[in-house]
């Protein structure tokens, strides 16, 4: 069963939490009530019945049957459209694991679909009736809600990225050999989670800002209860887009911090292979050197290696120990040559 939780405000009596999700069909069908509904992956059949009962857009219906979808928000008549990733980060693994969220918004309701599976349905459930259960639970309010919520779960996940890219610094210097491999792949590996994260949280400034414009154009219905006051309205009106505009400075601050390392990481690449290289060619030059110092026994020994009969050193006694010390001294000059010009 896919249905997790329901809620219904009526106009005058207290919250129901708890309800099935006939109840709440029900109550919304009478009218006189908000209403709020909570799924976790429904089947087709559900979503049909949830497009018949709250005439839901056959394209929104299509995009949250099928899940995989970036975050949005797309106004159709009467109603709105939003997707929202929350994430969440796994110390264990050191990874950023994305859901997805998908709400119908409407005059009387709000439909959230959890299309994921990051959480089990018992912290599902748990979230929405913590969301769900507050006395100003219009539609609007509960939308703000959910997107808060997720915000506020993005910082854990921020941080976690952030001593990640920490640890990468800290070993930058430290690793050589097959320690460059690792750091390398590390340091890729946490720049496309960086990215992904980016492409969660980059369309709420813009989403948010819809929102807004909507609520001060009067295009969504923001009365906290039914026949409240066109000044309560107002004062509701006013207070939306200040809690709306707080989300949006911390998206911000995410998006902000998140560029932040995503240009920190990429300058570790930078100085990386600045670092590789620069071993590379200390190791090149202990080679060259080495090589050098092989050339003068080398040159030495072919010379004399030659038989020439006009060469007086071949029938000298002390011609074979001659030529050995000359290839040492030759050598050991080679080498201090080198030696004091630190290629060794």
């Amino acid at each position: 069963m896919s249905y997790v939780t329901g809620a219904i405000y009526p106009q005058q009596d207290r919250i129901r939490m708890g309800v099935t999700q006939s109840e709440v069909l029900d109550a919304y069908r009478e009218g006189g009530a908000s209403v709020a509904l909570g799924y976790m992956t429904p089947n087709a059949r559900e979503l049909r019945e949830l497009q018949q009962t709250f005439n839901l857009h056959e394209l929104a219906l299509e995009d949250a049957s099928r899940g995989h979808q970036r975050a949005k928000l797309e106004s159709y008549e009467g109603s709105l459209f939003a997707v929202v990733r929350p994430a969440i980060y796994l110390d264990a693994e050191e990874e950023v694991r994305l859901g997805e969220m998908h709400m119908f918004l409407g005059r009387d309701y709000l439909l959230s679909i959890v299309n994921d599976q990051i959480h089990p349905q018992q912290a599902v459930y748990e979230r929405f009736n913590l969301i769900y259960a507050t006395p100003d639970g219009s539609p609007i309010r509960l939308l703000h809600r959910i997107i808060d919520q997720t915000v506020d779960g993005y910082m854990p996940v921020l941080e976690g990225l952030e001593n990640d890219g920490d640890e990468i610094e800290d070993a930058l210097f430290q690793e050589t050999g097959a320690g460059d491999r690792t750091l390398s792949r590390r340091t890729y590996e946490l720049l496309n989670q960086v990215a992904d994260f980016q492409r969660a949280c980059k369309p709420l400034d813009m989403m948010l800002a819809r929102i807004m414009q909507q609520i001060r154009d009067g295009v969504l219905d923001v009365s906290p209860y039914m026949g409240a006051t066109a000044t309560e309205i107002a004062q509701e009106k006013d207070e939306l887009q200040r809690q709306f505009r707080n989300i949006q400075d911390h998206v911000v601050q995410v998006k902000e911090r998140l560029e932040d390392l995503r240009t920190s990481l990429q300058n570790t690449f930078t100085v990386h292979d600045t670092i590789v290289a620069q071993q590379q060619n200390e190791d090149m030059k202990r080679i060259s050197a080495g090589a050098a110092i092989l050339v003068v026994p080398t040159i030495i020994g072919s010379i004399y290696g030659m038989n020439f009969e006009d060469m007086p050193e071949l029938k000298w006694t002390y011609g074979y120990p001659a030529s050995l010390v000359l290839m040492v001294v030759a050598c050991v000059a080679v080498y201090l040559f080198f030696k004091k010009r630190g290629w060794f």
